[in-house]
């Protein structure tokens, strides 16, 4: 081999080293968070609303096994006015998990946020290329609220990763040359049907197709392009749009069969979503606020306080390098693909929040009902991180360098945030407002009250060294718990029993937040406090005993 060719061959696999690290970062990535979640999913409470979630997945998989007799579901609360994609999958897993039924649940939701990753991936990738892409994986991984959520939420966090996938492959629509394929076709219909079988909200993915057809038209009208060129592309389109249509319905009623019993079904969803009767009061900058009557900053507040710093400062990138490239022509820019799946995914955050500010529905419980706004906006945020270091790197290379490595670290610093909030991740706030300690009695922190799981284990603690209770004396604990009871109940030892009764109670569980502000009329002394990052989340007192 010669001197050349042996340079040429190193030069090689320097390029395609150069072309593929950021996938096989990607790679490793994937695979350290999936042991992450192995690890650690057994760690999370039982969000409040868990306990019936659960039961409605139960019921759904009995309206199959019994040949579609047992109807309960239909009935079962208010439960199926939602999608039951998620508590069905839970269910049928439930069947075959050496696991707790609860730990299955979380451990589902850790898999989904996992395969969500995954499509915001693919969507940063389609969009913008590799390096943004890895971008975006690193900065959706690192947002607390979605991490955290995703192991508690079986609405809200699943609802969210289904509508990237959704976006994903009507991105892929939108930018195919000529007709798109039938695995893009249906992909796109199995997402949209399971987005819309985990939350009514997710027909609203087809408003925003409407909303990039039109403009599209209107763009390659003003470009020259006939209105009969329109049409003809509507009928070249039209036969495999109907497909996936049917086959989105038809995996929509497979995981929510309520839906399609009665016509006009899910309008009934719509509408009692729209005028949903449910007023808690929320903890709002140090007020209680019933939630039919927040302020319209609440939904725009929180994404400032809760997002972290450099997502901020990706998006405002975003907007800067966006109006610079959009400026010259954007009246005519939207005939172009990459411009529609853009304004698709835009569409997918700018809708939603442009209806709470104009229709302001009620709202309470954080972000959690307008999670699936969050992942669109981190990768747009990834997007407009990559355009500036892009930007900087061909004016600077060592200013380049530099922006780089505050990227780094400010991911990290995230990082090692979440770590020290495990497993309340979702209760972050930035720096903005000084992170949790400075919401603590301003905004709401463990409002899913998963702090219960760690109070009820320290208890158990607490109580075997007691000499007065426990399985040795035969008394029994009693023990109050302000919160869902099965978030507390499921995790308390042998020789405790749950009172509803405060004043037969010998133990006090509660958390600082909304729903435990009543005061204790008896004296008491804590023997239990579950704090992350010097705030206090949960704590138990023992009511037996006056302070020490």
């Amino acid at each position: 081999m010669t001197t050349d060719s042996m340079a040429a061959d190193v030069k090689a696999a320097h390029t395609a080293l150069a072309l593929h690290w950021p996938r096989i970062v990607a790679c490793t990535i994937f695979i350290v968070l999936a042991l992450v979640i192995l690890h650690t999913f057994r760690d999370y409470g039982i969000s409040w609303d868990e306990q019936l979630q659960n039961t409605y997945g139960k019921l759904l998989l009995d309206y199959y096994k019994t040949g579609f007799a047992d109807r309960t579901a239909f009935s079962f609360v208010n439960l199926f006015l939602y999608g039951g994609f998620f508590d069905l999958m839970a269910a049928i897993a439930n069947l075959v998990s050496p696991f707790d039924e609860y730990e299955t649940r979380h451990l589902l939701g850790g898999l989904i946020f996992l395969f969500g990753l995954w499509g915001g991936w693919k969507l940063t990738r389609l969009l913008a290329g590799e390096r943004a892409a890895l971008i975006a994986l690193i900065c959706l991984a690192t947002t607390p609220l979605l991490y955290g959520h995703g192991f508690i939420n079986p609405k809200d966090s699943p609802l969210a990763w289904l509508g990237i996938w959704t976006t994903y492959f009507m991105c892929r629509i939108l930018g195919a040359a000529g007709l798109p394929s039938w695995g893009v076709i249906i992909g796109f219909a199995i997402s949209l049907g399971l987005t819309i079988g985990t939350r009514v909200a997710g027909i609203a993915y087809l408003d925003y197709f409407a909303v990039v057809f039109v403009v599209g038209a209107v763009a390659r009208h003003l470009k020259g392009e006939t209105w009969g060129g329109t049409t003809t592309r509507m009928r070249a389109s039209a036969v495999r749009l109907a497909a996936a249509l049917v086959l989105a319905i038809g995996t929509m009623a497979l995981v929510w069969p309520w839906s399609v019993q009665q016509p006009l079904n899910i309008l009934a969803a719509l509408r009692a979503f729209t005028h949903f009767a449910f007023y808690p009061k929320v903890l709002w900058n140090g007020q209680l606020i019933p939630a039919d009557h927040m302020p319209q900053t609440y939904l725009p507040g929180l994404l400032l306080l809760q997002l972290p710093e450099y997502v901020l400062l990706g998006l405002i990138s975003a907007v800067v390098f966006g109006f610079l490239a959009w400026r010259k022509n954007i009246v005519t820019l939207f005939a172009e693909p990459r411009a529609q799946q853009y304004l698709y995914v835009i569409c997918s955050f700018v809708a939603p929040l442009a209806g709470y500010l104009l229709l302001h529905p009620t709202v309470y419980n954080g972000l959690r009902h307008f999670l699936f706004i969050v992942p669109p906006l981190v990768i747009l945020s990834a997007i407009g991180l990559y355009q500036l270091i892009s930007f900087v790197a061909k004016k600077n290379n060592t200013a380049s360098l530099v922006l780089s490595v505050a990227l780094a670290l400010g991911l990290a610093r995230e990082t090692m945030i979440m770590i020290g909030l495990h497993p309340y991740e979702y209760v972050a706030y930035n720096s903005l407002i000084g992170g949790i300690k400075g919401a603590e009695g301003r905004f709401e922190l463990d409002y899913w009250g998963t702090s219960l799981a760690e109070s009820a284990r320290e208890l158990g603690k607490y109580i075997a060294k007691d000499p007065d209770l426990g399985l040795n004396t035969g008394v029994n604990a009693k023990v109050f718990a302000c919160g869902d009871r099965t978030s507390a109940g499921h995790f308390l030892p042998h020789g405790t029993d749950l009172t509803e009764v405060l004043s037969e109670a010998d133990f006090y569980m509660g958390m600082t937040g909304v729903h435990c502000l009543e005061p204790i009329d008896k004296p008491y002394h804590t023997v239990v406090e579950v704090k992350r990052l010097g705030v206090t989340l949960g704590y138990v007192h023992d009511l037996r005993r006056g302070a020490p």
